[in-house]
C-alpha cells in the first residue's frame, strides 16, 4: 500500500529527531491502519549509507500518556536484554527517552526508532520449536536476575484474561439444546477444579517481565542466532504460564509445511518445553502448574473452540452435532490426562 505524502513527512519528521543526520532513500510501508482510536504506521527506512532502520507510529490506547510510558519500560527492557547478549534490534533515543510523541495525520501519536534485523521466519519445525524454547528460557532467566518490571500485564496470563482461553465462547456454543449436556457439565467441572487448582499456587510463582509473543512472527534466524524483536506485547508474567502457553501458541498456531503429519504439534510443544527446561529447569510449584495449565490450555485450546475449520462453532454453523459431540468427548478425554511427568525429568 503506498503511503500519502502526508505520511512520508511524519515519519521522517520522527525519524529525524531520533538520527538527525540520516538521510533517506527509501521508506517501505509494513502496516498501516488510520482509523478512530487506533493509529499505527511501522516503516522500514533505508538511508543513503545502506542502514536499514523501523520507524513506528502508534496510538492504540486511551490515555497517549500511559501508552508512552509503557512503550517506554518496554524499550527499556529490550535494552536490558540486549546488554544481556540476547540477540535483538537496538533502540534509539532522543533525550535519553525511547518513546516520544510525534505528529500521525495532524495527531500526536508515540514514535520509537529501532535497527531493521532480518525477515521473520516463515515456518515453524521441531528443531526451530526447541531453540525457540531455549531462548525464552534464557529471556526469563535475565529477567529473574535483573529483576526488571514493565508494570503491564501480558497475553498469556493462564489463570486470568488472557488471549488463548475461549472458555466462556465454549459456554454461549453449548447452550445449544442439541449438545451433549452431560458431557459438557463434565467439562465445566473439571475446568473450574483445575483453574481453582491453579489459583491457589499462583502467587507463590516465580514472575519477571518478558516479551510477551516470541512466535515465530517476532524472529528472525540467522542460523545460527535467533534475533526476538516486537516488545509490544511484553509485560510482566507468571513465567511458567509464559512458557506453556508460548509453547503451545508455538506448536498450534505458527505456519507448518506443507504435508505436516497430524502428530507433529504435540512434537513441536514437546520439543519448545525441553528447549526451555534444558536452559531454566522448573522448581516444584512450576512443575505442578505447568501440568495444570498445560492439560486445560491444551484440551480446550481456543481454535478448538472457534475460529477454525474443524472447531466447536464451525461444526455447529454446518450442522454437524455429531461432529460437536465427538469434539466434546475428545477435550474431555484429554482433561483427564494424568500427570505424565514430562515438566520434571
Amino acid at each position: 500500500m503506498p503511503l500519502t505524502e502526508s505520511c512520508k513527512a511524519d515519519i521522517e519528521t520522527a525519524l529525524h529527531r531520533f538520527l538527525p543526520n540520516l538521510q533517506i532513500e527509501n521508506t517501505e510501508p509494513y502496516l498501516f491502519s488510520d482509523e478512530e482510536g487506533y493509529r499505527k504506521l511501522i516503516a522500514g527506512v533505508t538511508a543513503s549509507d545502506g542502514r536499514h532502520v523501523v520507524v513506528k507510529l502508534v496510538h492504540e490506547d486511551d490515555d497517549l500518556a500511559v501508552e508512552q510510558q509503557k512503550i517506554e519500560r518496554q524499550s527499556c527492557y529490550s535494552e536490558r536484554l540486549r546488554s544481556y547478549g540476547i540477540a535483538t534490534p537496538k533502540r534509539y533515543t532522543v533525550d535519553d527517552r525511547y518513546c516520544v510523541l510525534s505528529p500521525l495525520n495532524g495527531d500526536a501519536v508515540c514514535a520509537t526508532v529501532e535497527d531493521w534485523c532480518g525477515c521473520e521466519v516463515q515456518s515453524i519445525s521441531v528443531p526451530l520449536a526447541y531453540r525457540i524454547g531455549r531462548l525464552l528460557a534464557k529471556i526469563h532467566s535475565i529477567s529473574l536476575q535483573d529483576g526488571f518490571r514493565i508494570g503491564t500485564g501480558t497475553l498469556f496470563g493462564a489463570a486470568t484474561k488472557n488471549d488463548v482461553n475461549a472458555f466462556n465462547r465454549l459456554i454461549s456454543i453449548c447452550e445449544d439444546p442439541r449438545i451433549d449436556q452431560e458431557i459438557f457439565a463434565q467439562i465445566q467441572r473439571l475446568y473450574q477444579s483445575k483453574m481453582d487448582a491453579l489459583r491457589s499456587v499462583w502467587s507463590r510463582l516465580p514472575v519477571a517481565a518478558t516479551q510477551g509473543d516470541i512466535s515465530i512472527n517476532n524472529l528472525v534466524d540467522t542460523g545460527e542466532t535467533l534475533i526476538v524483536f516486537d516488545y509490544n506485547n511484553a509485560g510482566d508474567e507468571v513465567l511458567v504460564s509464559d512458557m506453556v502457553l508460548e509453547g503451545l501458541l508455538t506448536a498450534y498456531e505458527m505456519d507448518l509445511p506443507e504435508n505436516t503429519p497430524p502428530e507433529v504439534p504435540q512434537q513441536l510443544f514437546l520439543a519448545f518445553e525441553q528447549g526451555y527446561r534444558s536452559v531454566r529447569p522448573l522448581n516444584g510449584d512450576e512443575q505442578k502448574a505447568a501440568w495444570e495449565i498445560y492439560v486445560l490450555y491444551d484440551s480446550l485450546w481456543f481454535t478448538k473452540i472457534v475460529y477454525s475449520e474443524q472447531s466447536v462453532q464451525k461444526l455447529l454453523e454446518r450442522e454437524d452435532t455429531d461432529g460437536v459431540n465427538r469434539k466434546l468427548r475428545a477435550m474431555l478425554s484429554d482433561l483427564l490426562r494424568e500427570d505424565d511427568g514430562r515438566f520434571s525429568e
